[in-house]
């Protein structure tokens, strides 16, 4: 079975899942590929179901998440989705133990941290760097895991961290979002991204085929 079609068959189980027992279900967190595909069976769930369930898609960022969570909530629990959300994702602060010492991080670093202690991809969700310091971070992820990650999470590259949790509607700071201009000979997506992300025309299509997600915060 092909990973998309894993997928359905999972987001499938938990709409059964839901409408049987009553209860709100939600999956992992979902690339923006993952979404696409997943949007696609969404009008077939909502005509089986007689609309009697709701398919929420929240990463815990309001509407600027990228990577995020599929909820799929009886009509009459609707009044309890933002508390069941609250349990679900939860939002970690990094910070240098000392910022005279700290250096300037990337994604892939705060990324390729986490993914060292043993969890998958899956588990967490936008990873946000400080565009006025580039040490600092904020972590959407998984709740089941969020005090191991307190506890674990000690360093970065070679820089030590303190990592505490943060009310999930007042992040201690918000992602930054540019504007900006590009000339491409045709609007193919290859060229697209050659551009804006100044890589090869290969490169650019070598990721496309990966359905690689891009970040660029």
């Amino acid at each position: 079975m092909s990973e998309t079609n894993y997928l359905i068959a999972h987001i499938k189980d938990l709409a059964r899942k839901a409408s049987k027992e009553n209860s709100i279900t939600s999956s992992s967190f979902l690339s923006l590929s993952e979404q696409s595909e997943v949007n696609k069976i969404l009008p077939s769930l909502n005509k089986e179901y007689s609309n009697e369930l709701n398919f929420i898609f929240d990463g815990g960022n309001a509407e600027n998440s990228d990577r995020k969570i599929l909820f799929i909530i009886p009509s009459f629990l609707n009044e309890y989705f933002e508390e069941f959300k609250k349990d679900k994702i939860s939002l970690l602060y990094l910070t240098p133990k000392n910022m005279k010492y700290s250096e300037a991080l990337t994604h892939r670093d705060f990324l390729g941290a986490l993914m060292n202690l043993g969890f998958e991809r899956e588990m967490f969700g936008d990873i946000i760097i400080n565009h006025l310091n580039q040490s600092e971070a904020i972590i959407y992820l998984d709740s089941s895991i969020k005090d191991s990650v307190i506890n674990d999470l000690d360093q970065v590259k070679h820089t030590s961290f303190n990592v505490k949790e943060k009310d999930l509607s007042n992040p201690p700071f918000k992602p930054r979002f540019e504007i900006i201009s590009i000339y491409v000979a045709s609007l193919r997506l290859d060229n697209i991204l050659k551009e804006t992300f100044k890589i090869s025309r290969d490169v650019s299509q070598s990721l496309i085929e990966k359905k690689v997600c891009f970040y660029k915060w």
